[in-house]
């Protein structure tokens, strides 16, 4: 792999999504920078300090490096059914979504895949939610 600097960024991660969707960063300029972050933060203070920095970090990540080339955009997936919930945290989560389903992996790795194609470079700095409409309340 080619060596990377600041003066002279290039692609050094392959980002592969469920249902084998994959997207070479090289295909769309020098990088990207996705974060993902959540909302479950009460009762949960230590993760949610950690995500709120990490949402910051990213966002000015995509001020300071964009002479570079580099985009840095941040994910907000929702609850996403990879096997961890129980029936009834699924049950709970179902009927919070308009589409009366919950996310599988392939939903934020379609989006990754997206704002990492050519067609997704204008996308930049941005908290993206990418959740079907999930709420916590109305």
């Amino acid at each position: 792999m080619p060596e990377t600097t600041p003066s002279s960024p290039r692609p050094v991660a392959l980002v592969t999504g469920a249902g084998g969707r994959t997207a070479n960063i090289g295909d769309a300029g020098p990088g990207r920078i996705i974060a993902f972050t959540g909302d479950h933060v009460v009762g949960n203070l230590p993760y949610g300090a950690s995500k709120a920095a990490l949402d910051r970090i990213t966002l000015a990540a995509a001020h300071e490096f964009a002479h570079l080339g580099v985009r840095a955009n941040v994910i907000n997936p929702g609850p996403i059914d990879t096997g961890w919930m129980t029936d009834e945290v699924r049950a709970a989560g179902t009927g919070q979504t308009p589409a009366g389903r919950l996310a599988g992996p392939e939903e934020p790795a379609n989006l990754v895949a997206f704002l990492c194609s050519p067609q997704g470079q204008w996308i930049n700095g941005q908290h993206l939610f990418s959740n079907g409409g999930f709420r916590t309340a109305l």
